[in-house]
């Protein structure tokens, strides 16, 4: 099975992505977010370290995509791989990530689109027998 596929919306991108753990769709909706707006494998150059924190994991992913898309539009930070911990209470939940990657240069690769953000249209996280699933729209 894929990491993800993409959903009918007719203004934006969206798409339903798989995990087999939270971290594991935590990263697959960085890697999907990426292969959406890049073809390029960067290497693992540059560590960039993230803490966040929601109230529910339905914000606390789209915080996590957010963060990653401003820090490839301010610091054109390309990751390459995630490594994800993630905390639950009933009071709050907390991501703390270690990330890898390069600095993207739009002179040696482009880009597929521009994508804005991920929003909290439709949004929804599922667990299952499988594991867990997104299902994201993000603002083109």
């Amino acid at each position: 099975m894929e990491n993800f596929e993409f959903i009918e919306h007719t203004a934006d991108i969206g798409v339903r992505v798989y995990g087999k753990s939270l971290e594991d769709l935590f990263q697959n909706c960085a890697q999907t977010l990426f292969s959406l707006l890049i073809d390029h494998k960067p290497a693992e150059k540059i560590e960039e370290r993230i803490i966040l924190e929601a109230e529910t994991l339905e914000e606390l992913l789209v915080t996590w995509l957010n963060e990653l898309i401003s820090l490839f539009y301010t610091y054109k930070f390309l990751p390459a791989e995630y490594d994800i911990a993630i905390e639950k209470d009933d009071k709050k939940k907390i991501l703390r990530s270690v990330i890898k990657g390069e600095e993207f240069s739009p002179y040696e690769n482009k880009m597929n689109r521009e994508i804005k953000a991920a929003t909290y249209h439709n949004l929804k996280i599922e667990k299952d027998s499988f594991g867990y699933k997104a299902e994201i729209i993000f603002d083109v």
